[in-house]
């Protein structure tokens, strides 16, 4: 078993912490979050060094890479900066990859080259204010009419929706279906549409990537933007599941990396009872257990990036890597602020925000509670 990179993604991990450490300085990462306002210039830049191309085929102008490098572009973007991970994820993974995954080829062939030049940014856009876990209790209803649909609904909590060019929508075109999960269908919608209106909201953490409300209200889409088959759309959810928990369990694990080596530097210059508290056998331990829970969470995150490459299931695993990287980093940004104590509250100082951005990692994405219930499923239990 080879738990080691190949020269070439060994390369190409330092080329992204390198461009990382130039781009997310503290300056603009606060200048961002602080004011709510969507990273434009460090995604213009990535777009520039082709990193928006990292999954997709060269037919479409993509790099033709797998998602082992995706896993080592998202970990080295959480270590940089929380919402520089969330800017691309959104767009390449919660968008394009869909759209790679059971778009049409005609949708492949207009979206997936303007997405890899940073020219197009997309939001996903599943959960309603009475839709959160029970996902497949859609109600965004779009109706038939001819050559086109009409989207009538609310969609909540869809991230980076207010700077996107189009929404993957996910709606339901049967209002009783025998099962759920059937009559489902998924759409790309324009988002500056008629009947589309975006409304941002204020939340606690990852605010330079905030989520939206978003209304549609006899919103007109072409048949020709639909994705996948008509009515089965939940199946095509499935599809793109793998990557998005990758995805997030990488993020998760870059940016809880990130907290310990700010912390740890703090502990060693803090200096209490004549000593620097690093010394200190409390801190030790702290410290200690947070490596432990940061390296388990590499570690299943790229067994799933692995798994996926191999072409084997990997339902439990995903799931498993999502659970643990979400709960260790809330957990390490919590003994973070423990460890500096009143400073870890104080704006001046980093921790605050890596503690009100870590906090959202176990809801989205799927919660913490679902994570278990589809673990124990897979168990057989």
């Amino acid at each position: 078993m080879d738990f080691g990179f190949t020269p070439d993604q060994q390369l190409f991990r330092e080329s992204v912490r390198r461009f990382m450490a130039k781009e997310c300085t503290r300056e603009y990462i606060r200048a961002c979050s602080d004011n709510d306002r969507f990273p434009h210039e460090l995604y213009a830049n990535m777009a520039r060094q082709g990193w928006m191309g990292i999954p997709f085929p060269e037919q479409y102008g993509g790099a033709g890479l797998g998602p082992m490098e995706l896993a080592i572009f998202l970990e080295e973007a959480g270590y940089g900066w929380y919402g520089a991970g969330t800017a691309y994820f959104t767009t390449v993974v919660l968008g394009a990859y869909n759209i790679l995954t059971y778009g049409t080829e005609a949708q492949k062939q207009e979206f997936l080259p303007k997405v890899i030049a940073g020219e197009t940014k997309l939001a996903f856009a599943l959960s309603e204010p009475n839709v959160g876990s029970d996902a497949a209790a859609v109600e965004l209803f779009a109706q038939e009419q001819g050559d086109h649909f009409v989207l009538n609904g609310q969609k909540m909590f869809t991230t980076n929706a207010h700077v996107a060019n189009q929404i993957v929508v996910v709606t339901r075109t049967l209002r009783k279906p025998e099962k759920k999960h059937h009559g489902i269908t998924i759409f790309l919608v324009d988002a500056d549409a008629p009947g589309i209106e975006i409304r941002p909201l204020k939340q606690m953490g990852r605010s330079a990537t905030h989520t939206n409300e978003v209304f549609f209200r006899d919103v007109k889409v072409p048949r020709t933007r639909m994705m996948g088959q008509l009515h089965e759309g939940w199946a095509n959810l499935n599809s793109g599941l793998g990557m998005e928990r990758l995805s997030v369990a990488m993020m998760y694990a870059g940016t809880s990396q990130a907290m310990i080596d700010y912390v740890m530097n703090y502990a060693k210059q803090r200096r209490q009872f004549g000593q620097s508290i690093s010394k200190f056998q409390a801190v030790q331990h702290k410290l200690a257990d947070m490596q432990i829970k940061t390296d388990v969470a590499r570690l299943l995150g790229y067994r799933v990036a692995w798994m996926l490459e191999q072409g084997l299931p990997c339902f439990k695993e995903m799931s498993m890597a999502k659970l643990w990287a979400s709960e260790a980093m809330f957990e390490i940004a919590n003994h973070g602020v423990q460890i500096m104590g009143g400073y870890g509250v104080l704006k001046e100082y980093d921790m605050e925000l890596f503690f009100r951005d870590s906090r959202i990692g176990m809801i989205g994405a799927g919660a913490s509670e679902i994570q278990r219930t589809i673990i124990a499923k897979q168990m057989g239990l």
